[in-house]
């Protein structure tokens, strides 16, 4: 079900219609992942942390997170079961977001930002319902205070 951070409005059901997607829930998945890629621009620092899919839809910019409930919104809109994965990927030094969607009983990974689907080069440290379910941080500061975040994966390769 939709959440207040993937809930469509007026921008986001107006692209839906635009879509007329066809077939099955993965062939739609890939069209939703393909036009998300053509039709939004990666920009960061253009939305704020707790930003809709519609707000960031209609700006027509965003990050990571903004594909990725923006996807999320137009693939409930079509009935296909998703969720909301953050982590990592190789080679990056920044958290990544992408999207999840359950096609013919098996969870696939789609990556809108990159328009990739998603293959080992992922590491999930999180999935939930949106962006929200899987904070990397969470808590309260009172009084002065400083904070400095540092992710760090190590991968290694295991001979069977």
């Amino acid at each position: 079900m939709q959440t207040p951070l993937t809930a469509p409005g007026d921008a986001i059901n107006a692209y839906h219609r635009s879509l007329a997607l066809r077939g099955g829930d993965y062939d739609k998945a890939l069209h939703i992942m393909h036009s998300l890629y053509d039709a939004l621009r990666y920009h960061p620092g253009a939305t704020p942390v707790h930003e809709s899919a519609e707000a960031a839809f209609a700006q027509g910019r965003g990050v990571c997170q903004d594909y990725a409930h923006i996807m999320l919104s137009l693939l409930r809109m079509e009935g296909i079961k998703a969720r909301y994965v953050t982590g990592m990927t190789v080679g990056e030094g920044a958290s990544h977001a992408w999207v999840e969607a359950l096609c013919c009983g098996y969870w696939y990974g789609f990556d809108p930002t990159n328009n990739l689907l998603v293959d080992d080069r992922y590491l999930r440290a999180a999935c939930g319902r949106d962006s929200a379910d899987c904070a990397v941080i969470r808590g309260t500061f009172y009084g002065s205070a400083r904070q400095t975040q540092c992710e760090q994966v190590s991968v290694q390769e295991e001979t069977v």
